[in-house]
């Protein structure tokens, strides 16, 4: 190959090489901007809320007996136990009844002759009226016979009387329960003496429960009686249980400051066992209009909390103040209106002047 034809062979390759070179550095260099982000919005909304407060509290019988015996004697039976469900009048113990029962048949005895006399007496005063009438009998024959039927009356009616006592004390001797309830503590048994009011068993009603919660003084204004409240229990996951708040105490705990308010709530499938821990949450406060958020849609960075609004499929970052939480959205105050659109998916990743790909139409929160 001659010198010429050399040169313009690498006159050539390097043309070549220098071509390729600025493809290269062409397709290296790196996009002038970014690519629409694809984010999910929500509109802002203005609802009505209401504040509340939740507060701790253990769960406590609505009744409470201390089952006692009204007569004195001897436990015959006992079918009463620990543990064990009761139904109003079922028998929680009963007593020896012989003394009552010869007491009750000498009474009966007496009162039955006493009734013959009686009525023997009255037709004897019949007859002397008669007698008097004709003056036939003195005037003291016939205060006699009045005095007499009298006495025999008035006896009769102590006797009567005395026979209501002992059937009384007979009734008594059987111990029943008071209420439906169950029994959570024995004090007698089988052949041990009662005394006159001494306990036979403890009886807890279910059917309602009691909880007794602190209030913090903050509150006190905004809670009445009657107010409804909701209820969760720590041992009955995903059961929400109805209430009311039945008193609120006036005094205060003053080492805590706050007010013991108790709350009733119902229990009728006796599921809330008394001892249970229970969450409790009281309104307080009128309901209001509030500007709210999902709380998807607030983002934390610097310790500052802001939201990212959407328009013309542009992001811009504004700062807000979270006042209250309710459920799932949040009220806040700052440069947000109803109806805007804010972002509550991919916002984690946004920068503020963004552009965003809205995913799906705007959902209604």
């Amino acid at each position: 190959m001659t010198f010429l034809p050399k040169i313009q062979f690498l006159l050539v390759f390097a043309l070549i090489l220098a071509v390729q070179g600025c493809s290269e550095q062409e397709a290296a260099q790196p996009p002038t901007g970014r690519p629409p982000s694809p984010v999910k919005v929500v509109n802002v909304i203005s609802k009505e809320v209401q504040r509340s407060v939740s507060l701790v509290g253990t769960a406590e019988p609505r009744k409470r007996s201390l089952v006692a015996s009204e007569v004195a004697g001897l436990v015959k039976a006992f079918p009463g136990k620990e543990g064990q469900f009761v139904k109003k009048g079922q028998l929680l113990a009963s007593l020896r009844t012989d003394t009552l029962d010869i007491r009750l048949d000498s009474a009966v005895a007496s009162h039955r002759e006493a009734k013959a006399r009686y009525d023997q007496a009255q037709k004897d005063l019949e007859r002397i009226k008669m007698l008097f009438a004709k003056e036939l009998v003195t005037q003291k024959e016939m205060d006699d016979a009045i005095v007499e039927e009298s006495a025999l009356e008035k006896r009769l009616i102590q006797l009567e009387a005395e026979i209501r006592l002992v059937r009384d004390q007979v009734t008594k001797s059987r111990i029943l329960a008071p209420f439906p309830g169950w029994i959570t503590k024995e004090y007698t048994e089988i052949g041990q003496w009662v005394e006159e009011g001494g306990p036979v068993v403890e009886l807890v009603d279910l059917s309602q429960v009691e909880v007794q919660v602190p209030l913090p003084e903050e509150y006190v204004r905004d809670v009445r009686v009657g107010d409804p409240v909701m209820a969760v229990f720590d041992a009955l996951p995903g059961r929400e249980v109805e209430g009311t708040v039945f008193s609120v105490v006036a005094q205060a705990d003053r080492s805590a400051r706050t007010f013991p308010v108790k709350v009733v709530l119902s229990n009728p499938d006796l599921r809330i066992k008394s001892g249970m821990v229970a969450r409790v949450k009281l309104a307080v406060g009128a309901p209001y209009q509030a500007v709210v958020i999902p709380k998807d849609a607030l983002v934390l960075k610097g310790g500052k909390e802001f939201v990212f609004i959407v328009a013309n499929n542009t992001v811009t970052q504004v700062m807000v103040t979270p006042l209250a939480h309710f459920e799932d959205v949040v009220e806040v105050q700052g440069d947000i209106e109803q109806g805007m659109q804010i972002v509550v998916e991919g916002n984690e990743r946004l920068l503020p002047g963004q552009s965003v790909r809205i995913l799906g139409e705007p959902v209604k929160t």
